[in-house]
């Protein structure tokens, strides 16, 4: 091999989601000579793909198949169990990189303020949604699900996945990827009513009408509105989108409907214009107190209740903080310091970048932009070539940090679709690196492997 022949760009992403896959895509595709190394806290890719959507929407997840795509091209290299931070400093992938890529998501639920946000049996939907989803860091949460009222806060697509979750009848549960410790949890479910409450007014809804048909649709649900009779005409009417006037629309054509008294079926209530002013009881909860926007103070009996009003970043040490919406400063996916300075070399892409919106289809775009902002940045980003070595295996094993890569990942994967077909489900989920790594040790590689 010539010596002259400088090797080309390398580039880490951290955070193995959506925004960091199609950034990878971006890169990989633009830059024919760079080697895109992606750090993932968990065991397993996918991020939001494994742990936010909804175990009932399987269609969604089918994107996986892309990212597998992406992961299989030889310049890009997985190292999964390894988390920035704490296994390998940011400051030390930046020595060895020519640019860093941050796509961690926000994985912490935003608090509401309110008191008793801390009782037992008061969840974050990060925490929750995570739960269910089996991811490791929400895996051991315990929720008693025998109560027979629960209460959720927020009216977005977080909020209709929690309560269409808590009322879809249990063989639909089971036929999805909910890991079974988690599905045994939802057998004994004892609810028999769900409260979703929402600050903003009927036609404020953020929930799209096509989720909310997924919910109202479901034979074993009604949806009730307990303040309909205070409903004026112009609160039918006003909607702040379309999808918002369509859900105005099936609502009142619901509620011309003549009741039924012997209907059995779970309710879902939905409340408007409320807050809630503080999650009471004495060992665990006992009820919600809400208070609406005229100044009713009420109170609604729940065992269980999830807040759905937002996520927060993981902070990352020597990363530049957070604004107040809760991304990353940057211009185009080149993160600024607070002084507006530019971080050279340090870039961010998906909810780190633009705050906790959009689908998952949103993060391409926002990933190609960035992509596009470091190509044009790297002639000034080569000539500053990396300080050290960029053998990040090399590294990580002198430090004991074990680390799978796509190889070990497709081995992981073929025994969670293994392990979900003799139980009737798309997937087994393993919840922990010790038990991906039991796995690794004791089932037999099919072919031969390398970390990468």
């Amino acid at each position: 091999m010539d010596s002259s022949v400088k090797p080309g760009p390398v580039v880490a992403i951290v955070g193995a989601g959506p925004a960091g896959f199609y950034v990878a895509e971006a890169l990989l595709q633009s830059l024919p000579d760079a080697q895109v190394h992606m750090f993932e806290r968990t065991a397993a890719p996918h991020g939001l793909v494994r742990y936010g959507v909804a175990p009932d929407h399987q269609k969604l997840k089918q994107v996986a198949a892309v990212f597998e795509g992406i992961a299989s091209n030889e310049r890009f290299s997985l190292y999964a169990g390894v988390d920035i931070g704490r296994d390998l400093g940011l400051s030390e992938l930046r020595a060895r990189s020519h640019a860093v890529v941050l796509t961690t998501g926000a994985a912490l639920g935003r608090p509401l303020g309110v008191p008793g946000e801390s009782l037992p049996q008061v969840f974050s939907s990060a925490a929750f949604v995570g739960w269910y989803n089996g991811h490791a860091d929400h895996a051991g949460l315990r929720p008693d699900l025998t109560a027979d009222s629960a209460v959720i806060v927020g009216n977005g697509n977080v909020a209709l996945d929690v309560c269409r979750l808590m009322v879809r009848a249990f063989d639909d549960l089971a036929a999805s990827d909910i890991p079974q410790p988690m599905l045994a949890t939802f057998r004994q479910r004892g609810i028999r009513e769900v409260h979703m409450l929402g600050r903003g007014a009927p036609g404020a809804v953020k929930f799209t009408f096509k989720e909310f048909r997924q919910l109202a649709d479901l034979p074993n649900v009604r949806i009730r509105l307990p303040q309909a009779a205070d409903f004026t005409p112009a609160m039918w009417e006003q909607a702040a989108s379309p999808d918002a006037q369509r859900v105005l629309q099936w609502l009142r054509a619901e509620q011309e409907r003549p009741v039924d008294a012997a209907d059995d079926r779970l309710t879902v209530n939905l409340w408007f214009n409320v807050a809630p002013t503080a999650f009471v009881g004495e060992q665990t909860l006992q009820e919600v107190r809400v208070r609406s926007t005229g100044g009713e103070a009420f109170a609604i009996p729940a065992g269980i209740a999830v807040t759905c009003v937002g996520y927060a970043c993981r902070p990352i040490a020597d990363a530049p903080g957070y604004d107040a919406a809760g991304a990353m400063r940057h211009r185009a996916g080149q993160v600024l310091a607070e002084d507006g300075r530019e971080e050279a070399g340090l870039f961010v892409a998906g909810w780190a970048k633009r705050g906790p919106t959009g689908i998952i289809g949103t993060n391409r775009a926002c990933g190609y932009e960035t992509a596009a902002t470091l190509v044009a940045a790297l002639p000034a980003l080569i000539n500053a070539a990396p300080t050290l070595a960029s053998d990040f295996g090399t590294l990580l094993d002198a430090r004991g940090i074990v680390r799978l890569g796509h190889a070990h990942w497709q081995r992981l994967d073929a025994h969670e679709k293994e392990r979900g077909a003799t139980l009737g489900k798309p997937r087994e989920k393993l919840l922990s690196l010790d038990e991906a790594l039991h796995v690794l040790s004791t089932v037999p590689a099919v072919a031969t492997e390398s970390a990468s």
